[in-house]
């Protein structure tokens, strides 16, 4: 129990560092190409930025989700069974 409690605070740790290390590496690399002088190597410069920085992101979203899952093993789990008392289209009722 205590090292499945010492992996979730390093997986929350680990993924909170690694977005925040994206997102300043992002803000730098947008800095940059904001100041490049020439028009055409700038437009290149933001629309590389923009594609890295979401690629990147999803990245980090992914990484954050998979070691969750891994961790708390829910990835194997069951689907729970459907009610058997409720016809088609019947909405359940609270």
């Amino acid at each position: 129990m205590r090292r499945k409690i010492c992996a979730c605070v390093a997986a929350v740790i680990g993924a909170a560092v690694l977005t925040l290390a994206t997102m300043i590496a992002l803000v730098q690399g947008s800095i940059l190409a904001v100041s490049i002088s020439n028009l055409a190597l700038r437009i290149v410069a933001v629309a590389a930025d923009i594609v890295l920085g979401t690629i990147l992101l999803v990245g980090c979203i992914y990484l954050a989700t998979h070691l969750a899952v891994r961790i708390l093993g829910v990835g194997h789990a069951d689907f729970p069974p459907l009610p058997e008392d409720m016809d088609q289209g019947q909405l359940p009722k609270n």
